[in-house]
C-alpha cells in the first residue's frame, strides 16, 4: 500500500452552494405544489363543481317536465339513440326550440323542457360523463321522488358555477407541467450534485469531473464573458494530454468554493487582469483622513 502524496492528502472537494440549493428547493416545492394543485382541481374540485352543476340542471329539467306533462312523458334518451347523438340533435334544434318555448301552450312547455334537457346533457358532457347509463341512473326509477329530493337541495340555493369544456383538461395540463417540471428539476439537482471538482492548493491544480485536472499554466484563456451569470470558461492549451483545445465551463454559483479556486488560478497565471480591481480595493481600504482645521492663535487677553 503506497502512501498518498502531500498534495493528495490536502486535496479539497467542492460541495453544492447553499444559495443554489435553497433556490432549487424553492423551485422544486413550487413546481410540485403547482402539480398537486392542478391534480386536486382535476380530480376533486372541478368534478364536484361539475356534478353540482349537473344536479342543478337536472332539477331544472324535471321542473320544466313537471310543468309540461307532470313527469309522465319519456324523460330519458329516446330508445335506440345514443346520449351524445341526442344531445347534438337537440343542439341543432336549439334556435327553433328557444323561439317556440316562450308561450303557455303545450308545445311551448314541451320545448322548454327539451331546452332544459339539453342543458342537463351538456353539463354531463363537459365532465366526460354523458352516457345512456348515466342518464338512466340520474333519473332513477321514480322521477317524482327524484324531483322531490332535488327540490329540497336546489329550491332555495343559487345556481352553481358551470364547468367549461376546457376546465378539467386545463387542470390536467397544469398537473403535467407541475409534476413534469418538478421531476426535471429533481433530475437536474441530482446531476449537478453528482459532479465534483477537486483542488490541490500547493500545485493550484483543479480537478474537473471526468478525472482530468489543470493548473494555471495549462490555461490559454480565462474567459469571463458571462461573469454576470457566475459562469467562466477556461480555454485549455492544445498540448494538454486530456483536455487540449477544449473549453471548460465552470459554474461558480452551483459549487463552492469553486470561485475562490478559480480566482487563485487566474491570479497566478495573469495577475495583471486583477491590477485594476486590486487598486480599487486598496483605495477603499485606506482610512479616510479627516481634515483638521488650522489651530487658532491664542487670543487670550493679558491683564492690563
Amino acid at each position: 500500500m503506497t502512501d498518498q502524496t502531500p498534495e493528495a492528502q490536502n486535496k479539497e472537494t467542492t460541495k453544492l452552494a447553499r444559495k443554489w440549493v435553497m433556490k432549487m428547493a424553492l423551485f422544486l416545492v413550487l413546481l410540485f405544489g403547482f402539480g398537486l394543485y392542478g391534480l386536486y382541481d382535476a380530480t376533486i374540485a372541478y368534478p364536484k363543481r361539475g356534478e353540482d352543476s349537473a344536479s342543478w340542471h337536472l332539477h331544472q329539467y324535471l321542473a320544466k317536465s313537471d310543468e309540461a306533462n307532470s313527469l309522465t312523458g319519456d324523460l330519458g334518451i329516446p330508445a335506440g339513440t345514443d346520449a351524445a347523438e341526442h344531445m347534438n340533435e337537440l343542439e341543432g334544434r336549439l334556435a327553433d326550440l328557444t323561439q317556440s318555448a316562450g308561450g303557455s301552450t303545450v308545445k311551448a312547455r314541451d320545448d322548454a323542457a327539451l331546452i332544459a334537457r339539453y342543458a342537463w346533457l351538456k353539463s354531463l358532457a363537459v365532465m366526460g360523463r354523458l352516457s345512456n347509463e348515466r342518464v338512466a341512473s340520474d333519473l332513477g326509477t321514480n322521477p317524482r321522488e327524484k324531483f322531490t329530493q332535488l327540490n329540497q337541495k336546489w329550491t332555495s340555493a343559487e345556481q352553481p358555477k358551470p364547468l367549461a369544456s376546457y376546465d378539467i383538461p386545463v387542470q390536467w395540463l397544469f398537473t403535467i407541467i407541475g409534476f413534469g417540471g418538478g421531476l426535471w428539476m429533481l433530475l437536474h439537482i441530482i446531476a449537478v450534485a453528482s459532479k465534483k471538482y477537486t483542488w490541490e492548493p500547493a500545485a493550484l491544480r483543479l480537478g474537473v469531473p471526468g478525472g482530468a485536472s489543470v493548473i494555471p499554466a495549462d490555461v490559454e484563456v480565462f474567459d469571463r464573458r458571462k461573469w454576470d451569470k457566475f459562469l467562466v470558461f477556461l480555454k485549455i492549451k492544445p498540448e494538454h494530454p486530456q483536455l487540449g483545445g477544449k473549453e471548460i465551463k465552470l459554474d461558480l454559483y452551483q459549487y463552492e468554493p469553486l470561485e475562490a479556486w478559480y480566482e487563485q488560478m487566474h491570479r497566478a497565471a495573469r495577475p495583471e487582469d486583477f491590477a485594476e480591481d486590486d487598486a480599487a480595493l486598496a483605495a477603499e481600504a485606506q482610512p479616510q483622513q479627516s481634515e483638521t482645521p488650522d489651530s487658532e492663535e491664542d487670543t487670550g487677553t493679558t491683564a492690563s
